[in-house]
């Protein structure tokens, strides 16, 4: 099963929160607010996968479901790496 979904990035490009987050803490991806949100940068020793801004210029305001799941996948996999 992956860490990572195409789920995720839809709630990370649906954040009002420009400097909003995917990090990954222990196993469990989560998208946190930016540290200068109100109760931002909450990811406490959590990874930083990948920001808003980060998949917004990876994909253009465009993407499509076919481009996030691509996307998620190999942020998944890059992830996997990392951790072994």
């Amino acid at each position: 099963m992956p860490t990572i979904t195409a789920e995720h990035l839809h709630a990370l490009l649906a954040s009002d929160d420009r400097d909003a987050a995917l990090v990954v803490v222990e196993g469990r991806a989560a998208v946190v607010p930016g540290p200068g949100a109100r109760g931002g940068a909450r990811h406490d020793g959590g990874m930083v996968i990948t920001t808003r801004d980060a998949v917004i210029a990876e994909l253009d305001t465009g993407a499509n479901d076919e481009q996030l799941e691509r996307l998620a996948q190999r942020l998944d996999v890059a992830l996997d790496s990392l951790t072994g």
